[in-house]
């Protein structure tokens, strides 16, 4: 018999849901969700000076190199901008961490990616935001693979060459990381199947580190600091985000059934395979002992 809750059994992401979402489709409804109780949580720990908006009008325009078709791809989900000068603001150091290098080491600067395509903008009006200091952006099947990854790097390239400071959170393990340097999952011994990179331009986008924050499956979303520019920063509860959005729709859970193994269960890692295989009998346990899974 089927075992479904409302509330996410997983430390962290969701392993079942999310290969669901690999394998059938149904991201784009948790994208939205994700990205819109993030900007929610930002909006309401901000310190005074920030504001976030949702992005949704932002667009470049690409001719394609080879096709001559004009491309459509989306700027960063989510953009913090400073509305006035305050005092300079910290966070907690972030312990979680897992590799540092410079941000330009995070690159493929081949001529073939950088020098073939013809990039078309259109300006945007920004006055009444103020100058955007950091981009967030949950990313999705399409940014990771094919023709959609090569487009996504170079607008990845073009927002810290602009010295916007840029958050990448990556929950989908099935497909290649888009930050080199980060170890691709599950082949790598170092691997993790996902991942928070931080990307932070600062002095200069020669100069700045992106810091990436691995986590395995069944464990925390770790608390990332956010830079906001001038030496300032938010810490980010994550998991926190993500449990609210997961509880907030009926049909992620249904997606989830704790009987059954996660869709294309090969595509983890033997370490995390048998931490589905520990996590789903030790729900099956609670279940024939009576434990209410909701509280």
């Amino acid at each position: 018999m089927p075992i479904y809750t409302r509330k996410n059994q997983y430390q962290g992401v969701n392993a079942h849901l999310h290969s669901h979402f690999q394998a059938q489709g149904g991201w784009s409804s948790f994208h939205t969700n994700f990205i819109a109780a993030l900007a929610r949580d930002l909006n309401a720990h901000l310190p005074d000076g920030f504001i976030v908006d949702i992005e949704q009008s932002l667009q470049i325009r690409e001719i394609h190199p080879d096709s001559g078709d004009r491309i459509r791809r989306p700027e960063p989900d989510l953009t913090i901008y400073r509305t006035r000068q305050g005092a300079e603001l910290t966070g907690r150091s972030n312990t979680a961490v897992t590799l540092t290098q410079a941000i330009i080491d995070t690159f493929d600067l081949t001529e073939d990616l950088y020098y073939t395509a013809l990039v078309i903008y259109r300006a945007l009006p920004d006055a009444i935001l103020g100058n955007p200091v950091t981009r967030i952006e949950l990313l999705s099947p399409t940014n990771k693979q094919g023709d959609g990854a090569i487009q996504y790097r170079e607008k990845r390239y073009a927002a810290l060459k602009s010295e916007v400071a840029l958050v990448e959170i990556d929950f989908l393990h099935e497909t290649p990381p888009v930050v080199k340097g980060v170890p691709p999952y599950p082949t790598h011994a170092d691997s993790h199947a996902y991942n928070i990179t931080v990307s932070d331009p600062s002095p200069s986008f020669d100069e700045g580190t992106a810091q990436t924050s691995a986590f395995s499956v069944d464990t925390p979303i770790p608390a990332i600091n956010i830079p906001l520019g001038w030496n300032s920063s938010i810490n980010v509860d994550f998991d926190r985000v993500y449990n609210d959005v997961y509880t907030s729709l009926s049909a992620y859970s249904r997606r989830v059934d704790y009987e059954a193994l996660p869709l294309h269960f090969d595509h983890y890692s033997t370490t995390d395979q048998a931490r589905i295989y520990q996590h789903m009998d030790m729900i099956r346990q609670a279940v024939h002992s009576g434990i209410d899974l909701e509280a």
